[in-house]
């Protein structure tokens, strides 16, 4: 990765706290040669050259405070929030603020702040891959005009589709952002600002713990390990430097090809 494809530019990690993909993913970016600001409720465990504003990603006043602190312009933002759901006491909402309508309500606010040339870049998971069999009921939340109207609709459902915080609720709220980045994709293009997201497949981080043993073996062939948060960093970082310049509204999965082996019948 060249030292130079962020040169002068800013940019905003959402989410990049803490030691994981996020964390992973500011400290390439300044290693690129970004002044990069962290938004997140953890600071950073490596603060150098970084600059930390402490925000609530799933509150919808935080985050307009934090972008209003911003200013701008912004030349890429990259979402790196998540949280499986799996803990004792999260609920189905919490996941959606975190996951989905947060995310969605912070890149439409800082989506006026980026010139053209500029970019957004989401973390999903390749839990949300298969999101073309949820379409409609996908479109359905997709069609709610802000946060408070998605989480009308979150609590709405909470007690069907939603009913299941793990990893039902994780599942729909990564094949919402897909889906949303996808969509989103097509009118940011129209001023220049391209729209893409990326899905991991697992990934040796804090999180892991929250899911299944058995389930991350399985995620994890035919590799044969777990990726390492800046194996997954690379590829986000790709997506929103010039080095990417004409792609848009792509997915891409990086999972060391489990859902290859998948579609094709191999596991």
């Amino acid at each position: 990765m060249s030292e130079s494809w962020y040169a002068g530019r800013r940019v905003v990690v959402a989410g990049g706290g803490g030691s994981g993909m996020g964390a992973a993913v500011a400290r390439l970016a300044h290693r690129a040669g970004a002044e990069v600001t962290v938004l997140d409720l953890r600071e950073p465990d490596e603060r150098d050259g970084l600059v930390f504003e402490r925000a609530d990603l799933s509150d919808v006043d935080a985050i307009d405070a934090a972008v209003d602190a911003l200013g701008g312009p912004v030349d890429a933002l990259f979402n790196c929030q998540g949280i499986a759901g799996s803990r004792p006491g999260t609920t189905s909402a919490d996941v959606m603020r975190v996951n989905f309508l947060g995310v969605r309500h912070l890149s439409e606010r800082v989506l006026p702040l980026i010139p053209s040339g500029g970019a957004v870049a989401s973390i999903a998971s390749v839990g949300g891959l298969g999101w073309e069999r949820r379409r409609e009921t996908i479109d359905e939340l997709l069609a709610t005009p802000d946060f408070a109207a998605g989480l009308g609709w979150v609590d709405a459902h909470a007690d069907d589709l939603l009913a299941q915080v793990f990893p039902r609720t994780y599942s729909f709220s990564k094949q919402a952002l897909i889906a949303w980045t996808l969509q989103r994709a097509v009118s940011a293009i129209e001023r220049g600002v391209r729209v893409n997201c990326s899905s991991p497949g697992s990934t040796r981080t804090a999180m892991s713990p929250d899911f299944p043993a058995d389930g991350v073996d399985y995620i994890s062939r035919p590799i044969g390990r777990e990726s390492t948060p800046e194996e997954q960093a690379g590829p986000v970082v790709f997506l929103n430097s010039d080095a990417a310049s004409y792609i848009n509204g792509a997915n891409l999965v990086v999972d060391g090809g489990n859902a290859a082996a998948r579609t094709m019948g191999l596991l």
